[in-house]
C-alpha cells in the first residue's frame, strides 16, 4: 500500500523518522577502494521529482541488499545515514549521500503505487565523440559489442596499469573502442565477455571520450554499465544489428 514519504531535497542531516520513495536510476557492481581493501557499492536513487541522491553500501551490508535495490525499481527507503559529500566525490546534484547499512529499511513499492518513471538518456552517438575529446564532460553511451580483445597492461605515469579493450558499434555502424581499467576488467567486463557469442548491448555512463583513435571511450572511477537493459533504446539497436 502507498506510505507517506518526503521528498529528497527535505532529507538533509538530522531529519529523523524520514522515508523516502525512489526508483534506482544506476547501480554499479560492487567494488573495492583504492586506498584500502574496503568493499563498496554504488548507486543513484531518484524521486519522482527529479531529485537524486548518491547512496553506498559497504562490505558485508552488500549481500544483505543483493536481491533488493534492482535496477529500475521502486521502493520505500527509511533511516539511511545521511551524510555530507565533497564536490569532488559528487556524481549526483546533491550536497548530501546516503550510506545504506543494516539498519535501513527498504520496501519495494508495487507496481500498483509506483508512480516514479523509468529514466530516460540522453545518448551521445558514435559520430559525436569529437565534441567531447579529452574535455571533462561524462557521457552516456549504447552500442553493441562486436569483440572484446585478450586483457593486457600498459605503462603509465603511476606504473603499469591492467586494461581490457571492447569493440562497439551503434546504429551508425561507426566502431569505437571502449577501453576498460582495473577492476572493471574483473566485475563488468568479465561479464560482457561471457555473453560475447550473443553480441550484447551494453549502456555506459559517465564515461570519457579521449583523443586515442580519433575518439574512444575510457571508464572513469564512476562510470557504470548496465548489459542488455530494459530500455526502449536498447531494443531498438538489437532489432536494427540483427536486421543489418
Amino acid at each position: 500500500m502507498s506510505r507517506q514519504h518526503i521528498p529528497l531535497k527535505d532529507i538533509t542531516i538530522g531529519i529523523k523518522g524520514w522515508t523516502a520513495k525512489v526508483i534506482v536510476e544506476a547501480k554499479g557492481m560492487p567494488r573495492s577502494s583504492q586506498r584500502s581493501p574496503v568493499k563498496y557499492q554504488r548507486m543513484i536513487l531518484r524521486d519522482s521529482e527529479g531529485t537524486k541522491v548518491q547512496a553506498t553500501i559497504f562490505e558485508s551490508d552488500i549481500d544483505k541488499f543483493s536481491d533488493v535495490l534492482t535496477l529500475y525499481k521502486t521502493y520505500y527507503i527509511s533511516n539511511a545515514v545521511v551524510k555530507t559529500i565533497l564536490p569532488q566525490h559528487r556524481i549526483a546534484k546533491n550536497d548530501y549521500q546516503w550510506h545504506i547499512n543494516s539498519k535501513t529499511v527498504v520496501e519495494e513499492v508495487t507496481e500498483e503505487y509506483s508512480s516514479i518513471s523509468v529514466p530516460t538518456y540522453k545518448f551521445v552517438s558514435f559520430s559525436e565523440f569529437s565534441k567531447y575529446i579529452n574535455s571533462d564532460a561524462y557521457v552516456d553511451i549504447i552500442g553493441v559489442v562486436i569483440h572484446a580483445y585478450p586483457p593486457r597492461e600498459i605503462p603509465t605515469a603511476n606504473g603499469p596499469q591492467k586494461i581490457q579493450e571492447l569493440l562497439l558499434v551503434d546504429q551508425e555502424l561507426i566502431p569505437k573502442i571502449l577501453t576498460m581499467w582495473d577492476q572493471f576488467i574483473e566485475n563488468e567486463c568479465a561479464a560482457i565477455v561471457k555473453n560475447i557469442k550473443t553480441k550484447p548491448i551494453i549502456a555506459a555512463y559517465r564515461i570519457r571520450i579521449v583523443s586515442f583513435n580519433d575518439g574512444s571511450m575510457s571508464t572513469k572511477g564512476s562510470s557504470t554499465f548496465v548489459i542488455n537493459p530494459d530500455i526502449p533504446e536498447a531494443t531498438k539497436l538489437r532489432s536494427w544489428y540483427f536486421k543489418n
